[in-house]
């Protein structure tokens, strides 16, 4: 009488999915010891640095669509050491690089130097001052900096803008439509950080006044592709000053969409010189990066009071872009504290440049109206994994998230879009917990502390 069939070993199947596991094992152990792990480690580092993950956020947001390269003429150290400057920086030379820029393509020109008369009877440098007298109307849209004063009022409370501050070149560049006095005021916060920049500041005499557009307001104006922006700009303004001067209501302005005086800054590439392989754009029909910086000194020299061009000035970092003449010397206290770190005033100018459109014409979506979509790509999570296996719900959550980051960002800018889908992410793994836990529970009335492990296969 035959007795009980005893198992003779594993199956075939349960034989060959742990002689796969042990080679996982095997091939994952080797890569730990060579020195993979490290190397994935660095990878993602590499990705996760605060440029690069503003590069990928101005793709997805298709910020680079509407956006504007920039070129940053730099007096740096070097530059300052070269021109043996210790003081204010040399007017002459500013008057050079306006000139090159505007005789070599450039989109625009903006000044990030104080022109205000720095004590009664100030002179105006007569090269700078011929400059301005003489610039051609076809010249390309040339934006100086206005100094604004501002006094706190007697409870310390408040801080309001009491005047501003005239300039010796004030009569050189009266009448000219394509030379405009900005603003390049920061919503600072206690440190030194700037979060938010201020796209316009008036200053009332009374009944009177004027309104000063920020540098990045300007440049929207100028940028836009139907030619109406400086006469949409300057209605704008004056209807600031009747609201805020006159204290009456102006009838609402077609433009700007955004019209909040502090608005956020995505800032896109951080206190460098290069800028991430993402950073390019098609610009005059090529492909370009969005952020060039050119030292001032290897353009320009400068020499008892006389500034000569250096040599032949190639025209590619000029041509199509907006042009910053701007300063990052050590001794400039011009440095803030940023997302991207610390870095100079032309720098963050730099950055609210090259999305000036996408500041001023994309509407961030209320915080009460986000919850909505959000919701909806939550649910969308919970039918992946209830309808599909763990790797494959996995990669379908990754990809919605992608699709949807992508969607929103287009719509409502990529600050929304990140919100909604991390709103989303953040309550579906709070809903996973609370769905283990329960099912936790359940088990361990059933099977005691049993229900802690997994349980065993047939296979063994």
């Amino acid at each position: 009488m035959d007795g009980p069939v005893q198992k003779s070993g594993l199956s075939w199947w349960t034989a060959r999915r742990r002689l796969i596991t042990v080679v996982i094992i095997a091939v994952a152990a080797v890569a730990m010891v060579l020195g993979a792990g490290n190397r994935a480690v660095q990878i993602y580092d590499g990705l996760a640095k605060a440029d690069r993950m503003a590069a990928i956020s101005m793709v997805l947001s298709g910020t680079s669509k509407a956006a504007l390269p920039v070129t940053l003429l730099d007096v740096d150290d070097a530059t300052r050491q070269s021109w043996r400057s210790t003081g204010d920086t040399p007017h002459a030379a500013l008057a050079l690089l306006i000139e090159m820029a505007a005789g070599h393509g450039g989109r625009a020109i903006l000044v990030d130097f104080d022109l205000s008369a720095q004590s009664p009877g100030s002179l105006a440098d007569p090269r700078l001052s011929s400059v301005l007298r003489t610039y051609p109307d076809s010249a390309p849209p040339l934006l100086l900096v206005r100094r604004i004063i501002f006094r706190r009022s007697a409870d310390d409370a408040t801080l309001s803008a009491a005047g501003a501050v005239p300039s010796p070149y004030d009569a050189d560049v009266a009448g000219k439509d394509n030379i405009v006095w900005v603003t390049t005021l920061n919503d600072s916060e206690p440190g030194r950080a700037v979060r938010r920049i201020r796209l316009w500041q008036v200053v009332c005499d009374g009944a009177s006044g004027s309104a000063f557009p920020s540098a990045a307001l300007a440049m929207a104006a100028i940028s836009r592709p139907d030619g109406a922006g400086p006469e949409a700009l300057k209605a704008f303004l004056d209807g600031l000053v009747v609201r805020d001067c006159q204290r009456v209501a102006p009838p609402p302005p077609s433009w700007p969409p955004v019209q909040d005086q502090a608005v956020a800054l995505p800032y896109v590439f951080g206190n460098a010189t290069t800028s991430p392989a993402l950073m390019r754009m098609g610009s005059a029909g090529r492909d370009t990066v969005v952020f060039r910086r050119i030292s001032a000194g290897q353009l320009v020299s400068h020499e008892n009071g006389e500034a000569r061009a250096l040599g032949e000035i190639d025209r590619d970092p000029f041509d199509g872009r907006a042009v910053i003449l701007g300063a990052s010397y050590a001794s400039s206290n011009d440095y803030y504290e940023t997302p991207l770190g610390t870095m100079p005033g032309c720098v963050i100018l730099a950055n609210s440049l090259v999305q000036a459109r996408a500041i001023v014409e994309t509407r961030p979506l209320p915080a009460v109206f986000r919850a909505a979509p959000a919701i909806g790509l939550f649910l969308v999570f919970i039918v992946l994994v209830r309808r599909l296996v763990a790797v494959a719900a996995l990669l379908s959550m990754l990809l919605v998230s992608l699709v949807a980051l992508t969607g929103f960002s287009r719509i409502f800018g990529f600050a929304s879009g990140m919100d909604i889908v991390t709103t989303a992410l953040s309550g579906f793994a709070l809903y996973k917990l609370m769905d283990m836990l329960v099912a936790l529970v359940i088990a361990f009335r059933a099977q005691g502390w049993r229900a802690l492990f997994k349980p065993r296969t047939k296979e063994g």
